[in-house]
């Protein structure tokens, strides 16, 4: 092999059909069609795309490739040849997906004939480094790291351009959404805040912070509303209510002496949306640092006391079924025991007294 870069044109590239993203295609794999119909439905070609038709193909990482008679077969690099190649003309999308292609080519500034290549004299020369690369040696970017590239790049280049315009422009950049870059630049935002306040003096430090719990509950509009942000987007965050993040960071961050967070699992975020849009529910989660017991005041006082009545009496009946299989019990369980009694007394007590100064108030309004 020759370490020299080569420019060699795209129409004598291939598709390398070994290549194990192509396991699918079976007999197919040596399709360009099939290829590319696999590559644009599971390898984010267009988004590959988006970003070689604005910056141009980066001669930083040259193809590498085996020669096969006056062709060459590419062993590694083969989305970024379909992308190129689909820039370029070389070869056509398909009926499914010829329109969102098309809108890419017409505001592709860039369509590259030639590629930068490293020619190896067989595929086996490749394979250790492919495994290094994709398996153990090359790792994507977290979407902390992500935002703080887009707003260095932001600061560089887009100084004064509106919002729309910076969103699509660094959208090109990386191949990405312009959604996408609006979100992780607004969740920088929120999060540099944060830390400029020493994150509101909470028991906490930078490394406790899973940026994608704040990526992720900007998706909700119940919360990005309670922060006081326009939407996902809000960029500049005019109106943020710094008592609101306080909380956000709190619930999401801070950990107890047994190592969890109020919040747990990011699937939890969903309740929170439902939590912030009452008044209720927020004062509970506060007082409680329980987001189950919170969330039971999302659908009203009377829906959440039926609810908490119904997960008692499931409690109870469990344990009634314990019971009975079980032969011997401690004092500590009997004064449980004895303190249920009491407060099951005091409940339906309660409730019976209510009910019937209701029936009372009945009567004399007839």
């Amino acid at each position: 092999m020759s370490n020299e870069i080569k420019y060699i044109e795209t129409s004598k590239l291939e598709f390398d059909p070994e290549n194990p993203r192509f396991y699918r295609l079976n007999d197919r794999a040596g399709s360009d069609t099939a290829v590319i119909e696999e590559m644009l439905d599971d390898e984010s070609v267009q988004d590959l795309m988006l970003s070689i038709g604005e910056q141009g193909y980066f001669p930083g990482e040259p193809l590498l490739v085996v020669k096969k008679g006056k062709k060459f077969v590419v062993v590694e690099g083969n989305r970024r040849l379909a992308a190129v190649k689909l820039l370029n003309g070389d070869l056509v999308a398909p009926k499914k997906k010829e329109k969102s292609v098309q809108i890419i080519l017409d505001e592709a500034l860039q369509k590259p004939q030639q590629l930068p290549c490293l020619v190896y004299d067989n595929r086996e020369d490749v394979l250790r480094y492919i495994g290094y690369r994709h398996i153990t040696g090359v790792k994507e970017w977290d979407s902390l790291s992500k935002a703080k590239y887009l707003k260095e790049l932001s600061d560089t280049f887009y100084q004064g351009v509106d919002k729309d315009t910076l969103f699509k422009s660094l959208a090109k950049e990386i191949g990405s959404k312009p959604y996408y870059v609006g979100l992780l630049l607004t969740s920088l935002h929120l999060y540099e805040v944060a830390a400029d306040a020493n994150f509101f003096d909470l028991p906490m430090t930078e490394k406790d912070v899973d940026f994608s719990y704040i990526t992720t509950s900007l998706g909700y509009k119940n919360i990005t509303s309670w922060l006081g942000l326009e939407d996902r987007t809000d960029l500049v965050a005019n109106d943020l209510v710094l008592d609101n993040l306080n909380k956000l960071f709190a619930w999401f961050f801070v950990r107890d002496q047994q190592g969890e967070t109020i919040i747990g699992e990011s699937r939890a975020i969903t309740k929170l949306n439902q939590i912030v849009a009452h008044d209720s529910a927020v004062e509970n989660l506060i007082k409680s640092k329980n987001i189950e017991e919170a969330y039971l005041y999302t659908n009203g006082q009377e829906e959440a006391l039926e609810k908490a009545l119904e997960q008692a009496e499931t409690s109870l009946t469990v344990v009634w079924d314990m019971l009975l299989k079980t032969a011997k019990f401690t004092e500590r369980q009997e004064s449980h025991a004895s303190e249920i009694a009491n407060i099951s007394r005091k409940i339906k007590r309660h409730i019976e007294d209510v009910r019937d100064d209701y029936r009372d108030v009945r009567k004399e309004d007839r």
